[in-house]
């Protein structure tokens, strides 16, 4: 098959870039070795900011919105607090996906599951021949959204992204429906696993739970901070069905992402959030950004999809790096953060504004002026190496 472009993956990132391609004129073949619906490690919360950045609505995938979060310290006291709104919409990657890859099919999209990719090749002509163990394609742009070790961006040459987080997550089932005191909320247990947090995100019929934190420290440790989790919320351990571990590409600074007419997008870019964990926003922000790319290249007013790369480093890597600052230091001393939330309005209402998309890391970091912006790098720096000592690398 010969098209304009292909697109590896179908998760967020490959089917919000193939529908956005798809929209500006171009012919799209969409790839994904897996059978549609599948599932996927993640815990399926979709941020009102991440909402916002797609033209349509998620409502028929959303199984619970919330607009509460439970914040507690370890093992200290559980604090409600409430968003004033929907902040966050919970969902399931299986039905989340699919639901994606339709919008997609829908703007004129060619999907194929259970294709794996076996080899990408650039031609000398500057296109691209994509391999599967069926078939063979033909595309002037390949876009790699395939994982972090994903074949597009492993044959293309892009550097191997690092695995900076880990997590180990899975449901607990409630057939005759998720108990009160879950619904419309999210559980957050931070300073119990190094560089992360637990949760507890309520479904339609279960509750998903997990622990995820820096894998060089957390790594060993999951399966028992998942027991003591379920424990500390009066969930019974043993219930955990689905159990599955994962770990969490993040890019290092000045990491390649476009070259000539390809880009590697969402996580196969390394573009998680280092403070939250999430990757479902830039796996849409970096689907969306790279469209207008492609769409200049295609029609010869650029020479590669570039552009891509410098929207990405002027809205979203600026974003990351902030993130990561800040996960230094607040991984350094969470208690005092924590208790802020718990108990500072002005603190708690800056990390909803965060997730509603109404504030930025960046901004946040300028809320004590200039001078709080200009310490972060050094004050990070400080709290990068009590965490190194704390949990030293191995």
């Amino acid at each position: 098959m010969n098209v304009d472009a292909i697109v590896v993956g179908a998760g967020p990132a490959g089917s919000t870039a193939a529908r956005e391609i798809a929209s500006r004129g171009a012919s799209v073949l969409l790839l994904d070795r897996a059978r549609f619906p599948r599932d996927k490690p993640c815990g399926g919360g979709v941020t009102v900011r991440c909402a916002e950045l797609l033209p349509f609505s998620i409502d028929p995938v959303v199984e619970d919105a919330i607009t509460h979060a439970h914040l507690r310290v370890r093992d200290g006291r559980d604090i409600e607090r409430s968003a004033g709104g929907v902040i966050t919409y919970m969902t399931q990657r299986r039905h989340l996906d699919a639901f994606l890859v339709e919008q997609a099919q829908a703007r004129g999209v060619e999907f194929r599951d259970g294709q794996t990719v076996t080899d990408v090749i650039r031609l000398g002509d500057g296109t691209f021949e994509v391999r599967t163990k069926d078939e063979q394609h033909t595309a002037r742009v390949v876009i790699g959204a395939d994982g972090a070790n994903g074949i597009v961006g492993n044959r293309l040459g892009y550097a191997s992204i690092p695995d900076g987080a880990a997590a180990l997550e899975g449901n607990i089932r409630f057939p005759d429906g998720v108990p009160a005191r879950f619904r419309g909320k999210v559980v957050l247990n931070f300073g119990y696993v190094p560089g992360g947090y637990g949760w507890v995100f309520p479904k339609g019929d279960h509750v998903n739970v997990g622990v995820g934190g820096w894998k060089h420290a957390a790594g060993p440790r999951l399966r028992a901070a998942l027991k003591h989790l379920c424990r500390l919320y009066d969930l019974d351990p043993e219930s955990v069905e689905a159990l599955r571990g994962h770990t969490l590409p993040m890019a290092a600074p000045g990491m390649t992402i476009a070259a000539l007419g390809s880009a590697v997008i969402g996580d196969a870019a390394g573009l998680v959030d280092p403070l939250s964990g999430e990757g479902i926003y830039a796996a849409l922000a970096s689907g969306t950004a790279v469209a207008p790319a492609v769409a200049d290249y295609l029609g010869g007013t650029t020479k590669g999809l570039e552009g891509y790369q410098a929207t990405m480093e002027r809205e979203l890597l600026p974003e990351n790096r902030a993130s990561s600052a800040l996960l230094e230091i607040f991984q350094a001393s969470p208690d005092p953060f924590i208790w802020l939330m718990q108990h500072f309005g002005p603190f708690w209402g800056g990390a909803c504004r965060l997730v509603r998309g109404e504030a930025s890391y960046e901004g946040l970091t300028y809320t004590a002026g200039p001078l709080g912006h200009a310490l972060l790098a050094p004050v990070s720096a400080v709290a990068r190496q009590v965490n190194l000592r704390r949990h030293p690398r191995r």
